[in-house]
Protein backbone atom coordinates (compact mmCIF):
# COMPACT_ATOMS: atom_id res chain seq x y z
CA UNK A 1 0.00 0.00 0.00
CA UNK A 2 3.02 2.38 0.93
CA UNK A 3 4.55 2.06 -2.40
CA UNK A 4 1.36 2.70 -4.10
CA UNK A 5 1.01 5.66 -2.26
CA UNK A 6 3.98 6.97 -2.70
CA UNK A 7 3.95 6.27 -6.73
CA UNK A 8 0.68 8.11 -6.86
CA UNK A 9 2.60 11.19 -5.07
CA UNK A 10 5.28 11.38 -7.29
CA UNK A 11 2.85 10.63 -10.64
CA UNK A 12 0.35 13.83 -8.84
CA UNK A 13 3.87 16.30 -8.19
CA UNK A 14 5.08 15.73 -11.72
CA UNK A 15 1.65 16.52 -13.46
CA UNK A 16 1.69 19.60 -11.18
CA UNK A 17 5.16 20.38 -12.07
CA UNK A 18 6.27 20.50 -8.35
CA UNK A 19 9.14 17.83 -9.40
CA UNK A 20 10.75 17.11 -12.78
CA UNK A 21 11.99 13.08 -12.20
CA UNK A 22 11.44 10.60 -10.02
CA UNK A 23 14.96 10.73 -8.77
CA UNK A 24 14.22 14.89 -7.86
CA UNK A 25 11.03 13.20 -5.95
CA UNK A 26 12.86 10.69 -3.98
CA UNK A 27 15.82 13.23 -2.96
CA UNK A 28 13.98 16.39 -2.39
CA UNK A 29 10.57 15.06 -1.10
CA UNK A 30 11.53 11.55 0.75
CA UNK A 31 14.86 12.72 1.78
CA UNK A 32 15.84 9.53 0.53
CA UNK A 33 18.73 8.23 -2.58
CA UNK A 34 17.40 8.41 -6.12
CA UNK A 35 16.95 4.93 -6.21
CA UNK A 36 14.67 4.52 -3.24
CA UNK A 37 11.22 3.70 -5.33
CA UNK A 38 13.24 1.23 -7.55
CA UNK A 39 14.76 -0.69 -4.33
CA UNK A 40 11.29 -0.98 -2.83
CA UNK A 41 10.06 -2.33 -5.84
CA UNK A 42 12.44 -4.70 -6.59
CA UNK A 43 12.90 -6.41 -2.50
CA UNK A 44 9.16 -5.77 -2.11
CA UNK A 45 9.17 -3.97 0.87
CA UNK A 46 6.48 -1.21 2.09
CA UNK A 47 8.36 2.59 2.33
CA UNK A 48 9.70 3.66 5.86
CA UNK A 49 7.68 5.12 8.15
CA UNK A 50 10.51 8.33 7.81
CA UNK A 51 9.66 8.62 4.23
CA UNK A 52 6.12 8.87 4.53
CA UNK A 53 5.94 10.88 7.65
CA UNK A 54 8.66 13.59 6.04
CA UNK A 55 6.86 13.63 2.48
CA UNK A 56 3.39 14.28 4.30
CA UNK A 57 5.24 16.82 6.73
CA UNK A 58 6.79 18.52 2.89
CA UNK A 59 3.50 18.71 1.37
CA UNK A 60 1.93 20.21 4.52
CA UNK A 61 3.65 22.81 4.47
CA UNK A 62 3.49 23.79 0.89
CA UNK A 63 -0.60 23.48 1.30
CA UNK A 64 -0.16 25.56 3.85
CA UNK A 65 2.28 28.26 1.77
CA UNK A 66 -0.23 27.98 -1.33
CA UNK A 67 -3.56 28.15 0.42
CA UNK A 68 -3.38 31.35 1.36
CA UNK A 69 -1.71 32.94 -2.54
CA UNK A 70 -4.32 35.33 -4.36
CA UNK A 71 -3.50 33.30 -7.71
CA UNK A 72 -6.00 30.21 -8.11
CA UNK A 73 -3.80 27.95 -9.39
CA UNK A 74 -1.70 28.17 -6.66
CA UNK A 75 -4.57 27.23 -4.21
CA UNK A 76 -5.56 24.64 -6.84
CA UNK A 77 -1.86 22.84 -5.02
CA UNK A 78 -2.50 23.73 -2.16
CA UNK A 79 -5.53 21.58 -2.15
CA UNK A 80 -4.62 19.15 -4.09
CA UNK A 81 -0.97 18.75 -1.43
CA UNK A 82 -3.69 18.96 1.30
CA UNK A 83 -5.16 15.63 -0.31
CA UNK A 84 -1.69 13.93 -1.20
CA UNK A 85 -0.95 14.71 2.68
CA UNK A 86 -3.97 13.04 3.88
CA UNK A 87 -3.24 9.73 1.30
CA UNK A 88 0.28 9.68 3.17
CA UNK A 89 -0.78 10.07 6.82
CA UNK A 90 -3.26 6.80 5.84
CA UNK A 91 -0.95 4.98 4.71
CA UNK A 92 1.59 5.41 7.33
CA UNK A 93 -1.28 4.96 10.28
CA UNK A 94 -2.32 1.90 8.30
CA UNK A 95 1.12 0.59 7.90
CA UNK A 96 1.90 1.53 11.50
CA UNK A 97 -1.26 -0.59 12.79
CA UNK A 98 -0.54 -3.86 10.09
CA UNK A 99 2.62 -3.92 12.88
CA UNK A 100 1.53 -3.66 15.98
CA UNK A 101 -1.46 -6.16 14.95
CA UNK A 102 0.77 -8.45 14.20
CA UNK A 103 2.79 -8.18 17.03
CA UNK A 104 -0.22 -8.85 19.43
CA UNK A 105 -1.53 -11.51 17.35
Amino acid sequence: MSQQTLREVRDSLLHLNAVNSEREFCERWLCKSECYLRTLKINHIDASADALATLASKLGHYAGELSNSPQSHHRHHAREFARLKRLCEHSLFAQAERKWRRVTA
